[in-house]
């Protein structure tokens, strides 16, 4: 895990009726409701004596520390109620256990009366599957309930989950200990939820795309309302000399990456594009991502328009998305890769922390023809502020 301080991923994932996010603030007041609703206190050991400044403390203390060691991810359930968005519950991966190859987490859930009987409860678990076997690249999740909670066991059924135990005294009902269920899902047993449309097949796994929100700019999932500005970014000069970017870049080009290779790349979980756009107006500013060719590691990809070089966007996109790489996704490495003297990349890596590795001849395909290539690194846990003096020019953009 980073050692940098708190993680700055905020994950945000929707189906456009359902949200899941992390609890602020804000929701001290709906977060004691869910504890003190008489059904989360007879079925989840919830505590019915929980205030709203209680709540207001566990989330800015053990529930944001879960989120900074990546353990425990608990969301808030938002839906649109009368055309509003509204807490309606809480859902968590609970014991996160992260491998190079994998990993299992248990899911938590407790429901509002608000959000019961509406299909918000197998909305967000939905989305949680898509973000945990997609984005986390766990291999299993583990479902705990306890017998006679037939609503429980009945979701889990409805979500994919089979049955796996039944412990004695594994569970509780109204502070007393009861037997308990086991359910499970593989990543390969994940099927569609009910209410999808008939005869669809086992689930093509596409995992939602995480909001990860900074100060002046926000990565998001991409979509054609940016493509105008990516075929400007991908016309320019420096873009052209210095990345893979098709030549004499089209809309067609645009739309192609968007709505082919960026959803192959999240689908198989090589390669996760990013728009990096600005928080104030959602102003695309260029390309980021992560490509997650080797277990454990990945190396950075970025592409900005000119009109973002120079202001600190592509740092503060990229301090983003290592917060991701290493907070989330629990990544041992990240690498970088410039090709030789594109100082304006090298530098800016060098003020992330990355360590310079070394320097590749004709280990690099510009277009065709070999080229050099400069290596740097950074681990997890690493600074992310430069370990050693700047020794090359100072670049024209950065």
């Amino acid at each position: 895990m980073s050692g940098t301080g708190p993680s700055r991923s905020h994950p945000v994932l929707s189906d456009g009726q359902t949200t899941l996010r992390r609890f602020t603030a804000a929701d001290a007041s709906a977060f004691a409701s869910i504890h003190t609703d008489p059904l989360n206190i007879t079925w989840t050991a919830s505590d019915p004596a929980m205030t709203v400044r209680e709540a207001g403390e566990l989330i800015a203390g053990s529930i944001a520390r879960g989120w900074e060691d990546g353990r425990y991810l608990r969301f808030a359930i938002t839906d649109m109620l009368d055309g509003v968005p509204a807490i309606v519950g809480t859902l968590s991966l609970q014991d996160v256990f992260s491998t190079a190859g994998g990993g299992s987490a248990g899911v938590g859930i407790k429901m509002l009366p608000a959000g019961r009987g509406t299909g918000a409860a197998q909305r967000a678990i939905a989305l949680l599957c898509g973000y945990a076997f997609g984005n986390l690249g766990l291999e299993i999740l583990h479902w705990r309930t306890t017998a006679g909670n037939e609503a429980s066991a009945s979701l889990a059924r409805r979500c994919g989950f089979v049955l796996a135990a039944e412990i004695p005294g594994y569970g509780h009902v109204d502070g007393t200990v009861a037997d308990g269920l086991m359910f499970t899902l593989t990543r390969d047993g994940y099927h569609l939820f009910d209410g999808l449309p008939a005869g669809s097949g086992a689930l093509d796994l596409t995992p939602a795309v995480p909001v990860l929100a900074g100060d002046r700019v926000v990565l998001r999932a991409l979509s054609m309302a940016d493509a105008p500005a990516l075929v400007e970014n991908c016309r320019n000069p420096e873009a052209v000399r210095w990345t893979a970017v098709p030549l004499d870049y089209s809309m067609a080009d645009a739309d192609f990456f968007i709505n082919k290779l960026t959803v192959e790349g999240w689908r198989t979980g090589r390669t996760l594009i990013f728009a990096a756009a600005r928080a104030d107006t959602d102003e695309l500013l260029g390309t980021i991502d992560l490509q997650c060719k080797a277990p454990g590691a990945a190396a950075v990809g970025i592409n900005f328009g000119p009109h973002a070089r120079g202001t600190g966007a592509a740092e503060e996109a990229v301090r983003l998305l290592l917060d991701y790489a290493f907070d989330q996704l629990n990544l041992a490495w990240v690498h970088w890769i410039a090709m030789v003297p594109n100082w304006a990349s090298r530098k800016l890596a060098w003020k992330l922390g990355f360590h310079y590795d070394g320097h590749g001849r004709g280990d690099y395909d510009d277009r065709g023809k070999p080229a050099d290539r400069w290596l740097l690194s950074l681990a997890a846990g690493e600074p992310r502020t430069p370990v050693q003096p700047w020794t090359g020019p100072v670049p024209r953009s950065g």
